[in-house]
């Protein structure tokens, strides 16, 4: 018997992993992975004038460049960076350069800052704006805006207040932020950052994952089913050692595609690492070639590596893992149990719907929590079956529950897995050789009473 259930798992998981679509499926998905890591290099890589540098040459004529240059370095500077932009004074002249660009059809701009006969308050200068095509609409509204703050100031300069004093007027406001809570530790908004980016990357691959199982569990047994052949494998095996091969066989699976996926994500990583600065580039040319980015995420690094949150991370990845594995074990049970009793696929995917609401109330209640923080309901649902393999590693991480909370989530899981193989497999063992869904309910029920 144990050799039968050997092979009857083994062929289940060579049915799933052994096969060209797996296969095929799986390289789509390494370069879907890849490609979305990557995809800025992939666009630039495939042609664009994007690294291409935008000179904004501005035409003065009023004397207004510099205090230009400065909004626009200091107020607008992470637009500058995005596109790659640069503020210019110009050496030729205004016609040298339109034919410039005209001639080399350029992405350049000229701002041109006409002197006017009649200054006033309202009117210092008047200004052109000039460029080949049209402009993207961020780039040209941030322009307009530093152009905006440069006559403000050129119209306070006109009311005879030196420039001293304009400084003043403009400097930015000293904040010394007090928080009177003594719960609150330092860098604590930056590290529920950090928790809530690792909310995001531990529940959709979850999420994945528990809709692929039960999908699968449904669809092998309603095919036996469907095709007759369950009466010819339980005329072999036991009930239960077939049960327990479905689940076995398709948590391994779950298991190695999450793997997989885990894989494809660290190699599009390296791979986006290594062209950060350039398709042949090394480590050291990203180090080199922008030293302050690179400090920055070193701090951060260090930040993270020296707060609360990442011991509470190293303290609860073997538990998050426990819970993960026992809710994978409980919706394989609960599937396995449901596809026993239903006929055809379409039978499976109605009576399905009680699985996928509580996955989804957990999917749900877990990218709300750092947003209801503190909230009592969230708190309990973190404990409840079927729920808590999703929301309790998020509660855990952003500090609602402690270590005991989830070993409390861990037991009861552990808990609910006992009773649905203890009863499950009585309801298992009445529904997989029943083709008829006619009192299968009264059948069910004499089953879970029998001893």
């Amino acid at each position: 018997m144990k050799n039968k259930f050997s092979f009857l798992t083994r062929d289940s998981i060579k049915k799933k992993i052994n096969t060209k679509p797996f296969k095929i499926i799986n390289i789509v998905l390494c370069i879907i992975i890849i490609a979305v890591i990557n995809l800025d290099t992939i666009v630039k890589f495939f042609g664009g004038d994007f690294d291409e540098l935008v000179n904004i040459y501005v035409v003065d004529e009023v004397g207004v460049y510099d205090d230009f240059e400065n909004i626009m370095e200091n107020s607008y500077l992470d637009v500058l960076e995005n596109y790659n932009a640069k503020v210019v004074k110009p050496e030729k002249s205004l016609d040298e350069l339109k034919e410039e660009i005209i001639k080399d059809e350029t992405n350049d701009i000229i701002v041109y800052i006409k002197e006017i006969e009649d200054v006033s308050f309202e009117k210092v200068f008047d200004v052109e704006f000039i460029s080949f095509e049209y402009v993207d609409s961020v780039l040209y509204q941030n322009i307009i805006n530093a152009l905006n703050t440069t006559k403000a100031n050129a119209a306070l300069k006109l009311a005879s207040i030196d420039q001293s004093t304009l400084d003043e007027v403009y400097k930015g406001v000293e904040i010394n932020r007090v928080i009177l809570s003594e719960d609150i530790k330092e860098d604590e908004e930056f590290m529920e950052l950090i928790g809530s980016i690792v909310t995001i990357v531990f529940i959709i691959p979850f999420f994945m994952l528990i809709v692929l199982i039960v999908q699968m569990i449904g669809a092998e047994i309603n095919e036996e089913k469907t095709s007759r052949s369950m009466e010819i494998i339980i005329s072999s095996v036991s009930p239960e050692a077939h049960f327990m091969s479905k689940l076995i066989s398709s948590n391994v699976f779950a298991i190695v595609q999450g793997a997989l996926l885990l894989l494809y994500a660290l190699i599009g990583s390296i791979i986006r690492v290594f062209t950060s600065s350039g398709i042949t580039s090394t480590m050291s040319d990203v180090v080199s070639s922008n030293p302050e980015s690179v400090g920055k995420i070193n701090e951060y690094i260090n930040l993270f590596l020296q707060s609360d949150i990442a011991s509470k991370l190293v303290a609860g990845i073997p538990l998050f893992i426990i819970l993960i594995l026992l809710s994978f074990l409980a919706y394989s049970l609960l599937t396995g149990i449901l596809a026993s009793i239903t006929t055809s696929m379409e039978d499976y995917n109605q009576i399905q719907t009680p699985v996928m609401v509580f996955l989804m109330l957990g999917y749900f209640l877990a990218i709300y929590a750092s947003i209801f923080r503190g909230a009592v309901f969230i708190k309990v649902m973190a404990y409840i079956p079927f729920i808590s393999g999703i929301l309790a590693p998020v509660m855990y991480t952003l500090g609602e529950i402690s270590i005991f909370g989830l070993l409390v989530a861990i037991s009861l899981l552990a808990l609910v897995c006992v009773l649905l193989y203890k009863y499950g497999l009585k309801v298992y063992k009445v529904g997989i050789l029943n083709y008829s869904s006619s009192n299968l309910w009264k059948k069910i029920y004499k089953a879970l009473k029998a001893k």
